[in-house]
């Protein structure tokens, strides 16, 4: 579960909040895609197929690699990789593809492969910026935190020799210009969180101690994720409080939190947030609660479904969070769309630029489909010849196509897959 509560243990507290990061980072699946309602493609239970969406196109990864898909459902480009437990984090038209405990990060946009960068040492987590710079956190003899631009040469390097202090996680100003670090500081007798401010480029950094311009210290805090809005305005996410931060380093404001975080995601302009449970000394919104962060750092409460959730996936055009085999979608304004009750063998449901339409994935097989009226049953490759599967290329199929055939011309129509149709148009824009 994406789920942050105080842990018992300076050692723990480092190596679970790093993983949770990074999961919370991978659930950003921003975008429209276009193949259109009921496209489907399947494929081997071991291919851990995930997607990222581009405008009416796809990125599909998998842990052997990535394709691109145009709007008819082809495949337009791949490339090769072998991961374990892929990652990937995104924002505007860069992806990052990761492992934590790899040693590389793979950055691309809608046209292929940017470039590949190779750590020395394991990664803990991965940021990538509006503009393609990728900011890089790994460990080995000592922590490290690198920043690469858009064509993979590297900018900024800090190496972090205090013991007893680490890097958690990092943000990267839209600009370029600044990189955020959010550190975890356990030499005292309550654990801490630091966020330094740097000039990445160090021309610019050059009358500041080590390129930083600003030191935010929270007491009794973790901070776990942050995110660079409306400018170079910073806001962080912590186990107790969010804070916003100023262009200039200074904290300008901080709201508590009241319950448990089970994922963090950008939202339409927004942070979208999922409650857990109320903390225990705090009186606060019932488990399964949307939340939105403002630039300024200001909450407001959406919608609840009133258990706790151990899924969470965000979009510009809404959210989706599931309990156990229950899925419900959010618009963008924090209005429940939708709830779906699954058989249970779903990996994920990313919503695209508006919630009700959806990629529904499971381990074998994948549909974009509209959540107001999809049933799950209908595409049960074991309950009807509804899914053609397309081993050469993984192309989508149309509904139409695959749900016309009978028994008699399943075979037909598989031989004849590798001619793609157009599909239509998403007209659910938000």
């Amino acid at each position: 579960k994406n789920k942050f509560k105080r842990p018992v243990s300076v050692k723990s507290v480092i190596i679970s909040v790093i993983i949770i990061a990074a999961a919370i980072a991978a659930v950003l699946f921003i975008s429209n895609i276009g193949f259109g309602d009921g496209f489907t493609t399947s494929y081997s239970a071991d291919s851990k197929v995930a997607y990222r969406t581009y405008g009416s196109d796809a990125l599909q990864y998998t842990k052997d690699g990535v394709t691109y898909y145009n709007r008819s459902g082809s495949p337009v480009w791949n490339d090769t990789y072998s991961m374990t437990s892929p990652i990937a984090v995104e924002r505007e038209e860069y992806t990052a593809i990761f492992e934590t405990g790899g040693r590389s990060v793979k950055v691309y946009n809608e046209d292929g492969l940017l470039y590949e960068a190779q750590t020395q040492d394991t990664i803990l987590s991965v940021t990538i910026a509006e503009n393609g710079y990728t900011g890089v956190i790994t460990n080995g003899a000592s922590y490290t935190v690198t920043v690469y631009s858009s064509s993979g040469n590297m900018l900024f390097q800090r190496i972090e020799a205090e013991s007893g202090i680490y890097p958690l996680c990092c943000e990267l100003s839209p600009d370029g210009e600044i990189i955020a670090i959010g550190y975890i500081d356990t030499t005292g007798v309550e654990i801490k969180s630091k966020i330094g401010l740097f000039y990445i480029k160090s021309d610019v950094g050059a009358d500041y101690t080590d390129s930083m311009f600003g030191a935010v210290e929270k007491d009794d805090e973790i901070i776990f994720k942050m995110y660079f809005m409306g400018g170079n305005n910073l806001v962080a996410i912590g186990d107790r409080h969010i804070i916003s931060i100023s262009s200039a380093g200074v904290e300008e404001d901080s709201v508590e939190v009241t319950n448990e975080i089970m994922g963090a995601g950008l939202c339409g302009g927004k942070i979208a947030l999922i409650y857990g449970d109320e903390l225990p000394d705090k009186e606060g919104q019932p488990p399964g609660t949307i939340v939105f962060v403002s630039s300024g750092g200001k909450l407001s409460v959406g919608d609840s479904v009133e258990t706790e959730t151990d899924y969470f996936a965000v979009s510009d055009g809404g959210i989706v969070v599931g309990s156990g085999s229950s899925y419900y979608g959010f618009s963008n304004s924090g209005k429940l769309q939708w709830s779906i009750t699954t058989a249970g063998n779903v990996t994920g449901i990313y919503p695209t630029s508006s919630v009700n339409k959806c990629v529904y994935t499971t381990r074998t097989w994948s549909a974009v489909v509209n959540m107001n009226n999809f049933d799950p049953d209908s595409y049960d490759p074991n309950a009807a010849a509804n899914i053609t599967e397309n081993t050469e290329d993984e192309g989508f199929l149309t509904e139409t196509e695959t749900l016309n055939n009978s028994d008699e011309n399943v075979e037909e129509n598989t031989e004849g897959s590798a001619e793609q149709p157009e599909s239509t148009e998403n007209t659910n824009q938000s």
